[in-house]
């Protein structure tokens, strides 16, 4: 739960977007298709990155986790990393 007062902004070209990752976590599989970045609206400070992940199993159970939490399934070009 967020204390601050926040904004979110989506980071539409975060290199993680429209790939297949596993959250080594759970154990669980999906494809980001949003990420957001939560920021402190007096102080600009970053409070936390957010991705938003739909599943790859059919459940329909869609969840969200730290974007550095999550391993690309396939790898990533050298071209496609931010």
């Amino acid at each position: 739960m967020l204390t601050e007062d926040v904004h979110a902004t989506e980071i539409a070209d975060h290199r993680l977007i429209q790939r297949e990752v596993a959250h080594l976590a759970t154990g669980r599989k999906g494809t980001v298709g949003l990420v957001l970045a939560y920021h402190a609206k007096q102080s600009g400070r970053l409070v936390r990155t957010v991705a938003h992940m739909r599943p790859l199993d059919n459940s329909g159970k869609e969840w969200t986790a730290d974007p550095d939490e999550l391993q690309p399934i396939r790898p990533i070009s050298k071209a496609g990393v931010r």
